[in-house]
């Protein structure tokens, strides 16, 4: 299976969480492409993409970043926004936030996060939040072990 993952991580905490999981999936074609903007600073209002990839003959596409300020990252939303439509695609959502309780931004975020990839036409398979502060490992098992689904 032929998966993309697409990426913005200011701190690189989710990339290096990505990164990991695609090793994991070894037995799958597996490309990782990070969104960049031209000004990175998270408090920037006006955001334009310096890299923005493409989703082109994939089976399932992985789209992942962090919550900022109980929203969805503002970078990841603006690619969402001028992304083509998603046409059916197999979707997977990882959120990364540094609170230890999905309520505190994490739940926010998904919703709208779910909610932009759906308008484009994606298909939501499966959504995973990950608690960077919790001192647990089983939200990042969970997350290492899963394979996407068509």
């Amino acid at each position: 299976m032929k998966i993309k993952m697409i990426v913005y991580s200011y701190t690189h905490n989710t990339l290096r969480l990505i990164e990991e999981w695609a090793k994991q999936l070894n037995q799958h074609d597996i490309e990782i492409a990070s969104i960049h903007a031209y000004d990175e600073d998270p408090n920037t209002k006006a955001i334009s993409l310096s890299v923005k990839p493409s989703i082109e003959a994939v089976d399932h596409v992985v789209f992942a970043t962090c919550v900022r300020g109980f929203a969805l990252a503002p970078i990841m939303e603006t690619y969402l926004k001028q992304i083509q439509n998603l046409k059916g695609q197999a979707c997977t959502l990882v959120l990364t936030q540094y609170f230890p309780f999905e309520a505190w931004g994490g739940r926010q975020a998904m919703h709208q996060f779910k909610h932009l990839v759906e308008a484009k036409g994606g298909v939501v398979k499966d959504t995973f939040i990950l608690n960077r502060s919790r001192k647990s490992n089983s939200q990042k098992a969970r997350i290492l072990n899963h394979v996407p689904q068509v």
